[in-house]
């Protein structure tokens, strides 16, 4: 399988506006905890998803059904 390169992280690109959002009015605790997670994520640990625009942790993806 060949990886595509070029392809930009939805995620985490998405993750970095919400926390720069968040700081931006003055909500730092919250603003750490989306780091926290974009950083797990980054590291492979936990995978992300949206709903209406706000991340949550995929627990089981096998269980979502799209």
């Amino acid at each position: 399988m060949e990886e595509n390169n070029n392809v930009t992280d939805f995620t985490a690109y998405k993750m970095r506006s919400i926390i720069e959002d968040l700081d931006s009015r003055g909500q730092g605790e919250y603003a750490n905890a989306v780091q926290h997670a974009l950083d797990l994520y980054l590291l492979g640990e936990i995978d992300i998803g949206f709903a209406n625009g706000w991340p949550y942790v995929l627990e089981d993806i096998e269980d979502i059904n799209l």
